[in-house]
């Protein structure tokens, strides 16, 4: 059996993944499954509310953070990802271990975690490398607005960040892109519908 195609979906904060993977979702149908970082699996759902939503999350710095974001992964990986590839499923993530690089590697300055970040992300993907990765750029401040548009429901302690730490995440972000095979950018700032005619664009060459 073919196996499926791992492609991920980034970007900063108010960039639209969330939107746009639902609606690739309901144009791509069975042929794909959704799933997002930091959860995708019911453990790793757990953690995701440990790393969001705990009140002492933003008192954790950028180790006790990436340590935290691995092992969700590791079991995202297990339960969700390689499962649905081996049936010859495609995946689309929202965010992935390119955001660990920009958020914790950049965002909250663990420079120190560099190279132990590739380390890591050889023994934990152990082969399960996404096909592709697909950076939604947007404007840092145009971002942040429409994030806060969203209403205090979909705000993180990540969000609350100074723009300072979001503009070192993008250019994190940028820079991982460099060291991965294919990364394919997508303008966000451009109208939702645009944007979503670009996604299926890049996708219809992968998926189809």
């Amino acid at each position: 059996m073919k196996t499926g195609k791992f492609i991920v979906i980034d970007g900063g904060e108010g960039a639209g993944k969330s939107t746009q993977i639902k609606k690739l979702k309901e144009y791509f149908g069975d042929r794909v499954i959704i799933t997002r970082e930091p959860g995708g699996s019911p453990y790793a759902d757990e953690i995701r509310k440990l790393i969001l939503n705990s009140s002492n999350a933003e008192q954790a710095d950028a180790r006790t953070h990436f340590g935290l974001f691995w092992s969700a992964r590791a079991d995202h990986l297990k339960n969700t990802i390689r499962p649905a590839l081996a049936k010859g499923v495609s995946v689309l993530s929202d965010r992935f271990d390119s955001s660990t690089f920009a958020y914790q590697v950049y965002g909250q300055q663990a420079e120190e975690l560099r190279d132990f970040f590739w380390e890591m992300r050889k023994f934990f993907l152990d082969g399960t490398v996404p096909d592709l990765y697909i950076y939604m750029g947007v404007d840092v401040k145009t971002g942040l607005a429409r994030k806060k548009s969203q209403g205090p429901a979909e705000i993180n302690h990540f969000d609350e960040r100074k723009v300072e730490f979001h503009e070192r995440m993008r250019e994190g972000m940028l820079e991982f892109f460099k060291h991965v095979p294919r990364c394919e950018v997508v303008d966000a700032n451009l109208p939702e519908e645009e944007v979503f005619e670009n996604l299926v664009s890049l996708l219809k060459k992968e998926l189809l």
